[in-house]
């Protein structure tokens, strides 16, 4: 089958020009005879040195600086694959990360592109990232996922039909389109390794990146995937890999070499001239033993041997910057700083960044595609949501069914109140506790697809919320049913309908204030843990347990905090006040008799003129919390994703 151009697929449409067809004339530098001269990018980076920190103790006081890159200076020229290598702890990730604009913390040098300083979002808009670990819904198809991410990342200006035709294109490119409708659950490591791929190819980038794209792989799948990078620079990608004892077959695919250990660079060059620059200085690789492992291992610091490998890592990296190889690539490095930034190059970049309309789409077209994402992924679920209205229902059945022929005189007020809060306690715990889950799950998701410019916090947080309201109102609309049909309560229908009101706002207040202590906490058994001396304040004055109205002053004023309060007196107010005529007990001198319903609630310490105050404050519980679950969402979106 012929080798479909990626470019190509814009060329068909006459509307989307790629970088990657453009000339390139610029002389990249050579190395024992090799002339790249068909690349025109360069995207440079020097004296790179990245610090990072290491918490010494529980609270974080204390911290541990560590010199992770040590002025490092290479090129990558497009039209070439390039490995980095090393050791663990070399420092090969820190380097992709840095040189790809990825890495929040403290760094300094300088990374260009054809002679121009390029910052986080530039190299954001023109560069692909694979990382090592795929982060995706798992619920949606290969398909789907692609649909998904090209609406987020694509050209707003492609119609839908060539959107289509791209997509199927590129899966076709990658192998794929045999899985197009399998869940990324049941994809094998090679696919997902592809779908990843296939996944930044949709912008056509002039840059790839590729953080350890072998890692967790079959040789065959391994060398797949190499081989389709390989495709990739020949078309004029600049593409960059992190790589771990690749296989001779899969070492021989890439171009050039970097060779790190501890934070420098010990080589640089082609990959096919590095034995004999090796042998050059009397390391020389046996016969029989692969090459790439070798490089490694001579930069390893190994047990017992510390001291001896630190010289000798010491002196091959004083060696190759003082060498004729070091001295060419520093050439090569000036040379794509001052060389290639023509009027006609920089033109043709922001065509570019135009046609693939590459900063963030519109709020709205964000939410959409959140929302449409979330709601597949909760249709492929059903499961879990039929048997949580199951179990719903089931609960409403349990408190209900004590309470059958309850009647109302003195005898059966507290029983008919425990009813009352019985049903908003456990509208709360059922849905404040069944989204405790829902951010810690989605979070490393999150914090990847925010960092890659797919969406902003707000839309995010916001389809969270409007996709748990349907669940808020059908929900408590058959529990309330339910029980009121099953205990006999007040008020026909209109009475059955009054009572769905507060139900379904307390349900809604619930899931408010399990969203904000699931965006508080990383771990959702922190979060339950903290939840439940709140639960135990707030039903402490819900009005069962304490007579509101003795309540001092100074205390009096925790009930405006409590959901639970809130709740059970619009409960109780809509119930009550459809009483008119309480019997009392005749045959018991000394008895208590509350004559009819307002009675009851003055026992209690609900007013009949709080029901607004009570509506409102379940409103106010709503928004308050939801504001503190957003802006923590906000906060954390701004930290290190994971790469």
């Amino acid at each position: 089958m012929g080798v479909i151009t990626l470019q190509n697929c814009f060329k068909t449409d006459k509307m989307y020009p790629s970088l990657l067809e453009m000339e390139k004339p610029f002389n990249g530098f050579e190395s024992n005879g090799h002339h790249n001269s068909n690349s025109r990018l360069a995207l440079t980076w020097k004296d790179l040195s990245v610090w990072g920190s290491k918490k010494r103790n529980f609270w974080g006081t204390s911290k541990e600086r560590m010199h992770i890159l040590k002025n490092v200076s290479g090129i990558a020229q497009g039209g070439r694959l390039i490995a980095i290598m090393g050791a663990s702890g070399a420092g090969k990730t820190t380097l992709l990360a840095t040189i790809s604009q990825r890495i929040k913390g403290e760094s300094t040098g300088e990374i260009r592109m054809n002679g121009k300083v390029v910052d986080r979002d530039f190299m954001r808009q023109i560069s692909g990232f694979v990382p090592q670990q795929d982060l995706a819904i798992e619920a949606l198809t290969v398909r789907e996922h692609m649909a998904f991410m090209s609406n987020l990342k694509v050209a707003k200006g492609m119609r839908h039909n060539e959107r289509a035709r791209w997509v199927k294109s590129l899966l076709s490119e990658l192998n794929l389109l045999k899985c197009e409708h399998t869940r990324l659950s049941a994809l094998s490591g090679g696919e997902r390794k592809r779908l990843s791929l296939a996944v930044q190819l949709l912008t056509d980038p002039p840059i790839l990146f590729c953080d350890e794209p072998t890692t967790g792989l079959d040789s065959y799948s391994a060398a797949v995937v190499v081989e389709k990078l390989r495709h990739l620079s020949e078309r004029g990608m600049a593409i960059v890999c992190t790589i771990h004892q690749p296989a001779s077959g899969i070492f021989d695919l890439f171009h050039e070499l970097i060779l790190l250990a501890s934070g420098r660079v010990a080589y640089q060059g082609e990959v096919a001239a590095a034995n004999q620059y090796f042998s050059s200085k009397g390391l020389r690789c046996p016969a029989t033993y692969s090459a790439a492992e070798f490089y490694v291992t001579q930069l390893a610091i190994r047990p017992g041997k510390e001291a001896k490998c630190i010289n000798q890592v010491s002196w091959l990296c004083d060696e190759f910057a003082s060498s004729p190889e070091g001295f060419a690539l520093q050439q090569a490095i000036d040379e794509g700083e001052d060389g290639p930034c023509t009027v006609q190059w920089k033109h043709q970049l922001g065509d570019y960044i135009n046609s693939k309309a590459l900063s963030t789409p519109s709020r709205s077209t964000q939410l959409y595609w959140i929302m449409w994402r979330s709601m597949v992924a909760a249709r492929r679920n059903k499961a879990e949501i039929i048997i949580r209205m199951v179990f719903f229902m089931f609960v409403g059945l349990v408190i209900s069914v004590p309470f059958i022929g309850t009647e109302k005189d003195q005898r059966g007020i507290q029983n008919i109140q425990g009813l009352f809060y019985l049903i908003v306690v456990e509208t709360i715990f059922t849905f404040a506790y069944s989204v405790f889950n829902t951010f810690p799950q989605e979070i490393p998701v999150l914090l990847r697809e925010i960092s890659d410019n797919l969406y902003l916090p707000g839309p995010y947080y916001v389809s969270k919320m409007v996709l748990l309201i349907p669940r808020c109102i059908i929900g408590p609309f058959f529990y309330v049913m339910l029980i009121f049909c099953v205990v006999g309560l007040n008020g026909g229908v209109l009475g059955f309908l009054a009572l769905c009101i507060p139900v379904m706002m307390c349900a809604a207040s619930a899931s408010a204030y399990g969203c904000m202590m699931s965006a508080l906490f990383e771990s959702v058994s922190t979060a339950s843990l903290l939840s439940v001396p709140i639960d135990l304040v707030t039903i402490a004055f819900s009005g069962l347990f304490l007579r509101l109205s003795s309540l001092p002053a100074y205390l009096s004023w925790l009930k405006y905090l409590s959901q639970f309060y809130f709740s059970n007196e619009a409960v109780s107010i809509l119930q009550w006040q459809q009483v008119s005529g309480i019997e009392c007990w005749d045959d018991i001198p000394g008895a208590p008799c509350m004559h009819n319903g307002d009675e009851v609630l003055q026992n209690y310490g609900f007013d009949p003129a709080n029901l607004p105050l009570d509506l409102l404050g379940l409103s106010s519980i709503y928004c308050i919390t939801h504001l503190i679950g957003f802006l923590s969402i906000l906060i954390r979106s701004k930290a290190q994703a994971i790469y």
